[in-house]
């Protein structure tokens, strides 16, 4: 009786341990937690396995055909069979919707045979379900559905680009990047991947839709608060790309009717920038805007009210320090250092005009400009405050010969470059300096 007593548990204790020893889950580096409880369908050979596991999937039993491809694959992962196990064990999973370890089934396909015939099909089955996902497919934790995400999706379509660069899904995962980006309102990475499709693979088949795409990103960009008036002007320089490149394209009288729109548009931001600026008395920048909106589109009833107001406004920014160029930006700060000035009159009458304009009460704020300053204006077109020549005085721009920049007395005149000066306009061509510096055409 006292060594029943000891045997009951020391029996107990073994069958325990075997049932332990054969565990139902398994997990394998890359695969993860597999159930591997029986079914295995033990079969003599490669060959033999994967006919059972043919006929158990044909069968509907799909469970049973799953645990007997992964049987295969364990026993014989180098066999030639082994490639199309693998591929049928994604095509279950997409079957029965779980499409993110289909996803990683037939990545694990590509990576372990990639030599194989199913190559390219686990490539498209992979494309596949990436379009799902994008069509909104919700992604899934632990079966549950927490909604679409676009960032897994745009991983995937990598996934793919990264599996094939230039195979036949690699063009069209890109794109799809772009379009993703688009749903989620990252229209810079849209753009990103559409010009990334036109610069890896110029001649795809959704070459043409990249360009277009470009354009019509930019556009929602320019209705978004978070985008400036650039975005606009991108767009319409993309569309006319698009209408160049592809003058045939079924997309071209859209791309004219998008240009139009647009530059509608443009022209009411400048003019409403325009107005905002002389509500806060910034006659300046508000007179440089409303010359925008002319130069932009002359003809709209924008333009009509923007040339009024210029007229209005011209004389109060002509009496402000630099006077006003054809633009609204002061000469005086664009055109070169007058030479040969022996007395103080010109300063004096600057700050003189200087003190009017500020009498006048009207407030100056500076033009919108690049980190450098104003735009360079070119002093023999637009004449500065101490240089009125007439028509007559300036260059012919159709003619080649360089007028000469020197008065009778030699002096300089404003803006006149040094190396452009000839003794007077009946010279005999000047010669190449010493140092090969090449006269100005």
């Amino acid at each position: 009786m006292f060594r029943l007593r000891f045997l009951v548990p020391a029996l107990l204790a073994l069958a325990l341990a075997q049932s332990v020893s054969r565990a139902t889950l398994v997990w394998r580096p890359g695969e993860g937690w597999s159930d591997e409880s029986g079914g295995d369908i033990s079969a003599s050979s490669s060959r033999d396995q994967l006919e059972a596991a043919h006929k158990l999937e044909a069968e509907g039993q799909r469970d049973d055909a799953m645990k007997a491809y992964k049987a295969l694959l364990r026993r014989w992962p180098l066999s030639f069979f082994a490639p199309e196990a693998q591929f049928r064990l994604g095509k279950i999973m997409e079957d029965e919707a779980d499409y993110q370890n289909a996803f990683k089934s037939f990545q694990t396909m590509v990576k372990k045979y990639p030599s194989s015939d199913y190559f390219e099909q686990a490539i498209g089955e992979q494309y596949r379900i990436a379009n799902l996902y994008l069509a909104g497919e919700p992604q899934r934790v632990w079966k549950i559905p927490v909604g679409p995400s676009m960032d897994k999706t745009v991983d995937m379509y990598n996934q793919i680009i990264k599996n094939a660069p230039y195979g036949t899904y690699a063009a069209q995962a890109e794109f799809k990047i772009g379009l993703a980006r688009e749903q989620q309102r990252k229209f810079t990475d849209a753009v990103d991947a559409y010009q990334k499709v036109l610069d890896d693979y110029p001649n795809s088949a959704v070459a043409s839709n990249a360009q277009y795409q470009i354009g019509y990103a930019w556009m929602r960009a320019a209705s978004s608060a978070n985008y400036d008036q650039s975005a606009a002007r991108k767009a319409i320089e993309a569309f006319q790309d698009y209408m160049v490149r592809y003058p045939n394209s079924d997309k071209t009288a859209q791309a004219q009717d998008n240009i139009q729109k647009l530059g509608h548009e443009q022209t009411q931001g400048a003019l409403n920038i325009a107005q905002f600026y002389e509500k806060q008395h910034d006659t300046r920048a508000a007179f440089i805007y409303y010359n925008e909106v002319v130069r932009e589109d002359p003809n709209s009833p924008q333009a009509q009210l923007a040339k009024k107001r210029i007229q209005e406004l011209r004389p109060l920014v002509e009496a402000m320090p630099g006077g006003a160029g054809p633009d609204g930006t002061p000469v005086a700060v664009a055109a070169a250092p007058t030479t040969g000035t022996t007395d103080g009159s010109d300063s004096s009458s600057t700050d003189s005009s200087a003190s009017s304009a500020d009498s006048s009460g009207s407030t100056s704020s500076p033009a919108p400009a690049s980190s450098g300053g104003p735009p360079a204006i070119d002093p023999l077109k637009t004449p500065g405050p101490t240089s009125e020549p007439t028509d007559s005085a300036l260059p012919d721009p159709g003619t080649a010969a360089t007028p000469s920049t020197t008065s009778d007395t030699g002096a300089s005149s404003p803006g006149a470059s040094p190396a452009a000066a000839t003794p007077s306009t009946n010279a005999a061509p000047v010669a190449a300096p010493t140092d090969n510096t090449p006269l100005p055409q």
